[in-house]
């Protein structure tokens, strides 16, 4: 950052100079007036190149910065208006100059310009047809600064020839005066006057676009840097060689000070003198070779190349110290770490012995803790010991309380069943039925005993269509739900009646499904289930006979013989409603061959509270333990088969007679129309045929 300071440093003072430097050029005001006549009136004095010489000057002197006032061919109305512009434009102007090409003559040791239309017939015609230069000096002395005047004007003129003819007739009097060439102007200070010509002598119009005057003129004024003597010594020298020594330019200088007519080289300079950078002073000095600037600016690249070498060599020493301050600070910092790694080792043998001693004690603390640990260990499993034996025994004894509490609700469905047979034979008999139909009654059936409760009246609708849907769910016939849905009088019992026709479709649905496995079938009828007849509305003194009552369907009821596989997994299953756990259930679910079973499963597990999965996972039954779900008790009733049937298998008579002993509780359960008794039933469930009408009576009863 300290390197980089100075350059900046000298960037912006460069900038500021360069800002200066163009300010003063612009400030640099300069101004010119050029004329060229080369048409006059009188053709005899017609000029070919003063036009072109007065254009291609006024180009060029506006190409190094001068405000131009241009007339070519003026007559003597408009060169005096363009004098009296050119006056007012010199009015403190930095540098004022006057250019003329064309004709001019001598009287009287004074200078006259001569525009196009002057008519020189005598002496009075200089007074009034010409312009006297004295006219262009006084201009040019409203002007504060350099002061130039250049005549390319002394011509060859006829019209002092004709006067000088005159004077030999005597017509004339004082034309001894008339000169052709231009006299010499009285020096004034801070002015320059260049002539074509040497005083009293003519100078050549030329064969070119120019006079040999304009054309050395406009050459050298191209060369940037030339003082404006140096500059019309060059002229002259370049005319004099044109002309062979014919025309002989003459200037006079009366300057304090050096004044350049072509400053693009000094605008040039003025911006790149304060540069830092030495490539830019030398493009200047090569492009303006012959500019006064070129040995200022070679020594401004000697100083730079000097302050740069300067800089390079502080620069080095600079790197050479910081070079030896940071091998300084490296050999200090590795002596540091060099102390510090010493130290550090020897903290690192006092932590080593202090882990050392720590970990024997942490070893002695595990030790002990684990022996301790060992003792509770051996204390809880003697604890758990007894607690399983203990919930083993109670296990036991719950089951066997289970089982009986499932024989007694057998029994008391059966006796319920044969109650509501009897009841039902006993009304038709009170109707002595004429029908033929009710002749086929089994004798068995009229003999069961009386039922305990009476018949609900026949008044009431809602009594009646009660008591007919207690039938029907003792003995369930989708013909006989659909005949009752639709005589229905009683309309709060309609949600009941269409929840039990929707569970026999399901079951009537399931049926072909279970077909699929070729079962082997045996038909067992129930017993027979009577449909009693709405009451006749009231009739007149003479009652006529109640109409024969239709013979309810028969129920077939398929019964599967399980495969192998389905008897295993049956028992299983049974053990494991009998004492649930989680454990058990899950690897018969996992190992399950009889595909059938696995709803009962899935529906086994979401039904066992978490809970009871809890201790159950722990104490789960082995599988040598009874279960008596596993073998439920069997009715060996003879009222339960027809006398025509054939002997089943000892197989499906099992679950044929288990599925009737949980059908007996079904149709106990419709009766006495107790959710907590159906919630009960349904979980202890072991004929699946059954659960969805349990599930349907279980939600009819939710739903009120």
């Amino acid at each position: 950052m300290s390197t980089r300071r100075p350059i900046w440093i000298a960037a912006l003072y460069s900038l500021a100079l360069l800002t200066c430097s163009i300010s003063v050029a612009k400030a640099d005001r300069r101004v010119a007036l050029v004329v060229g006549n080369s048409n006059y009136s009188n053709a005899s004095l017609f000029l070919a190149n003063p036009k072109n010489d007065a254009t291609d000057v006024a180009a060029a002197l506006r190409g190094v910065g001068f405000e131009v006032l241009q007339a070519i061919d003026a007559n003597k109305r408009d060169l005096d208006l363009n004098m009296a512009k050119f006056a007012r434009l010199a009015t403190d102007a930095d540098a004022a100059l006057f250019y003329y090409a064309g004709h001019a003559v001598q009287y009287q040791g004074r200078n006259f310009l001569m525009p196009t239309d002057a008519e020189v017939e005598d002496e009075i015609s200089f007074r009034y047809q010409m312009t006297p230069l004295d006219d262009v000096r006084a201009a040019l002395d409203r002007g504060d600064g350099v002061k130039i005047v250049i005549l390319d004007a002394c011509r060859n003129n006829p019209i002092v020839n004709a006067l000088r003819r005159k004077k030999k007739s005597g017509d004339s009097r004082a034309i001894d005066a008339v000169r052709g060439g231009l006299a010499k102007i009285d020096k004034a200070q801070g002015m320059v006057v260049a002539y074509s010509t040497a005083a009293d002598e003519v100078a050549a119009d030329g064969d070119g676009r120019n006079s040999p005057f304009t054309s050395a003129f406009l050459k050298r004024l191209k060369e940037p840097g030339l003082e404006i003597e140096q500059l019309f010594r060059r002229v002259a020298a370049d005319v004099n060689a044109q002309t062979g020594g014919r025309q002989r330019p003459e200037t006079y200088v009366s300057l304090l000070s050096n004044y350049y007519l072509n400053q693009t080289d000094r605008i040039a300079f003025d911006k790149i003198k304060d540069s830092p950078d030495p490539a830019v002073l030398q493009d200047f000095i090569a492009k303006f070779s012959t500019s006064s600037y070129v040995p200022e600016a070679q020594n401004r690249i000697q100083r730079i190349e000097a302050a740069i070498r300067e800089r390079q060599n502080q620069e080095a020493r600079q790197r050479e110290a910081a070079r030896l301050a940071e091998e300084q600070r490296k050999a200090e910092r590795e002596a540091a770490l060099r102390k510090l790694a010493e130290q550090e080792e020897a903290l690192r043998k006092q932590e080593t012995l202090r882990a050392q001693a720590a970990a024997e004690k942490v070893r002695k603390e595990r030790e002990a803790a684990q022996a301790q640990e060992e003792q509770r260990l051996r204390l809880v499993a003697e604890k758990e010991r007894k607690e399983r034996e203990a919930a083993k025994a109670q296990e036991e004894q719950r089951v066997k309380l289970a089982a009986e509490r499932e024989r007694k609700l057998r029994e008391e469905a059966a006796q319920l069943l044969a109650e509501q047979a009897r009841t039902k034979i006993a009304a038709i008999d009170r109707k002595e039925p004429t029908s033929p139909s009710l002749a086929g009654i089994s004798t068995d059936i009229r003999t069961l005993p009386p039922p305990t409760e009476a018949a609900p009246a026949p008044g009431d609708p809602c009594d009646r269509d009660g008591a007919l849907l207690a039938q029907l769910r003792s003995n369930p016939s989708i013909e006989a739900v659909t005949e009752l849905e639709r005589s229905l009088s009683c309309e709060k019992l309609r949600a009941q009646i269409l929840r039990l026709r929707e569970s026999l479709s399901a079951v009537a649905n399931a049926a072909p499904a279970a077909a699929q496995i070729k079962p082997v079938v045996e038909k067992i009828a129930p017993p027979p289930a009577v449909t009693l007849a709405p009451p006749p509305p009231p009739a007149g003194p003479k009652q006529e006979a109640a109409p024969k009552p239709p013979e309810p369907p028969k129920v077939a009821v398929a019964t599967v013989a399980p495969a192998p596989e389905c008897k295993k997994d049956e028992a299983r299953l049974a053990k494991i409603r009998a004492n649930p756990a989680h454990a058990d259930l899950a690897a018969l679910e996992r190992d399950l061959g009889c595909e059938r079973l696995r709803p009962q499963i899935v529906r086994l597990r979401e039904s066992l509270p978490k809970e009871i999965a809890k201790e159950t996972a722990k104490d789960a039954p082995q599988p040598d333990q009874p279960s008596a779900a596993a073998n439920p008790p069997t009715l060996q009733s003879a009222q339960s088969a027809p006398s025509g049937a054939k002997p089943a298998q000892p197989a499906p008579i099992v679950q044929v007679r288990s599925c009737d002993e949980e059908r007996a509780t079904l149709a106990k359960l419709r009766a006495s129309q107790s959710r907590e008794d159906v919630v009960r039933f349904e979980r202890e469930l072991a004929c699946e045929q059954l659960r969805p009408q349990v599930i349907r009576l279980r939600e009819s009863l939710s739903g009120g």
